[in-house]
């Protein structure tokens, strides 16, 4: 093996955050252009997604894809996990677990300038049986980026709780992205946000503003998402966008109030709530969702075709429908241009990802 590459392991501030993945996806298209030969490790992926008959991580087998990786996809994400993981990482030996996401390691950074990895979840993910994304960078010798999108102060002492943690691990902190920034918010963000982190020894390496296009899911990829029967519209799916999700679970009077105060959304309630499905279809609506294979009455339906808006009917109830949305909320799927130029474009000109480079040539005594 020649040189070892360069490599970065990203990391959310919470399970809230995304944008891990578009980082990934635009720097390592950037890396590229520059003509630096880029893998890609997820240690810890999560089995939501069938790539070529094999149970694994739609984003490993998204960047597999993107990037023509020759490895197989259990090696750039050997250790799959579900809902009920713990299970499966107690019962086997911590030593085994971290030799083995070693020897994959091994495989995936052969030929490579440069090695993008991906956490999971949060650092904190796996770390009741030390398997923390901590833990791992360390053994693994990675520096860690944090990325964040949510911009709530809270926020704030968990990066910089989380950033003190990982220098004190013995692990290179690099510091953060901020992601999907409000417009509104980018003023306090600038003002208060970024002084108070690099007081605290956070770099902040770029600022990346909302983009809806990025963000919000087409009609068409909730309903693949759901695999949901569509009763109303089907034409105008692949031209919604849903920006915000609402559970329709209130009364009609207050249920108007917060409809009108919330545009471009999709309403999910029970087909057996007229008045609730009614009041939505009044206001900016991109899509009704109904739960539990409840089917609305034909008025609903009407209304529904007379605005434009399509109806899905799934079988799911509310909560599992709401956790299913959410999932797909700024995920960018494999053979999505749009997107994967977008955030190629939005990494580009918003992230100093060539002072995170040379950062990262300086830490490993490359010139």
């Amino acid at each position: 093996m020649g040189k070892k590459p360069l490599s970065l392991y990203v990391a959310s501030t919470g399970r809230e955050s995304f944008g891990k993945t578009a980082l990934c996806v635009g720097f390592s298209l950037l890396l590229k252009d520059e003509g630096f030969k880029v893998g890609f490790f997820k240690p810890f992926g999560w089995g939501n997604f069938l790539y070529k008959n094999v149970r694994t991580d739609e984003d490993a087998a998204l960047m597999k894809e993107l990037l023509n990786l020759e490895e197989d996809i259990q090696t750039i994400s050997p250790v799959i996990l579900s809902y009920f993981y713990l299970e499966k990482l107690n019962s086997m030996d911590r030593s085994v677990i971290l030799e083995f996401i070693e020897e994959s390691f091994k495989k995936v950074s052969e030929g490579k300038d440069f090695v993008l990895v991906e956490a999971l979840h949060e650092l904190s993910s796996g770390k009741s049986v030390g398997l923390s994304a901590v833990e791992i960078a360390n053994h693994l010798g990675l520096s860690i980026l944090l990325v964040s999108s949510v911009q709530r102060d809270y926020v704030i002492d968990d990066i910089v709780f989380d950033g003190s943690y990982i220098t004190g691990s013995g692990v290179q902190f690099l510091g953060l992205v901020m992601n999907n920034v409000s417009v509104g918010d980018l003023d306090r963000v600038k003002r208060v946000y970024i002084p108070l982190l690099e007081k605290n020894n956070v770099k902040v390496w770029g600022v990346i503003p909302e983009n809806s296009n990025m963000k919000s899911p087409r009609g068409s990829e909730v309903k693949e998402h759901l695999k949901a029967e569509v009763l109303t519209c089907e034409e105008k799916l692949e031209e919604v966008l849903v920006e915000n999700y609402i559970v329709g679970a209130m009364t009609p009077d207050s249920a108007l109030r917060y409809f009108r105060a919330t545009p471009k959304k999709a309403v999910i309630t029970g087909g057996d709530r007229p008045d609730i499905c009614l009041v939505a279809l009044e206001t900016d609506t991109s899509l009704l969702i109904l739960t539990g294979n409840l089917r609305p009455s034909p008025l609903v339906l009407n209304k529904a075709r007379e605005r434009g808006v399509p109806v899905l009917l799934v079988p799911y109830d509310t909560y599992t429908t709401v956790n299913m949305v959410q999932d797909i909320a700024g995920k960018i799927r494999y053979g999505d241009t749009k997107r994967i130029n977008l955030a190629k474009q939005l990494v580009a000109e918003n992230v100093n990802w060539r002072g995170l480079l040379e950062e990262l040539e300086s830490k490993c005594g490359k010139h």
